[in-house]
């Protein structure tokens, strides 16, 4: 069954992430990790993609990137192929490595961007890889909030902008918010 055409509409913002086949690591180590982000680097810039979050994880990744141009698509066919035929090559592999072509949701408002931004930064503690968002060292969240230099991946204005003006007091309001955790967990522990 053929998948449906994706919606690339340029000036948008994408959620997007892709999993390794049948449980792979993806990220064997901490070369795999600056690898891949070398090769996203280089998509960013060729298909014209600013990087607003971002995270590695053991199988899998997820990036917010906002297109200027139609390139959604070909953009992280690109970027997964390199890195899978870079991958393959180092590890003796042949074969797929991703489970299926990526998978990408359409921001439709500021609140699910905000949600999104969220997800990402708390993926890698939720997952047990790190006491809190901003020790994951692979994750742009960290030097978004201060704790690191400047990302040279992440589009920090794109993203501080979302808590206001003024680097210091933005940097303060996003990791509040993500510290906040799930609003739907606050709501209900309120009604008990």
């Amino acid at each position: 069954m053929a998948y449906p055409p994706r919606i690339e509409i340029p000036g948008q913002t994408y959620h997007v992430n892709a999993k390794a086949v049948a449980g792979c690591k993806l990220f064997r180590d901490e070369d795999d990790c600056s690898m891949f982000l070398r090769l996203l680097e280089r998509e960013l810039a060729r298909s014209s993609w600013s990087c607003i979050a971002y995270s590695l994880m053991g199988t899998h990744y997820h990036l917010l990137v906002r297109i200027e141009k139609g390139t959604l698509s070909s953009g992280f066919q690109h970027l997964n192929a390199d890195y899978a035929r870079r991958f393959n090559q180092k590890y003796g592999r042949r074969g797929a490595l991703w489970q299926r072509r990526f998978h990408d949701v359409l921001i439709e408002s500021d609140a699910h961007l905000l949600e999104v931004v969220r997800y990402i930064a708390l993926n890698a503690p939720r997952a047990a890889m790190c006491g809190r968002a901003e020790d994951h060292v692979w994750c742009g969240y960290g030097a978004s909030i201060g704790a690191y230099p400047p990302d040279p991946l992440v589009d920090e204005q794109a993203l501080l902008r979302l808590f206001g003006t003024g680097p210091k007091r933005t940097r303060e309001r996003l990791r509040t918010f993500v510290e906040e955790g799930d609003p739907r967990k606050r709501r209900y522990q309120r009604l008990l």
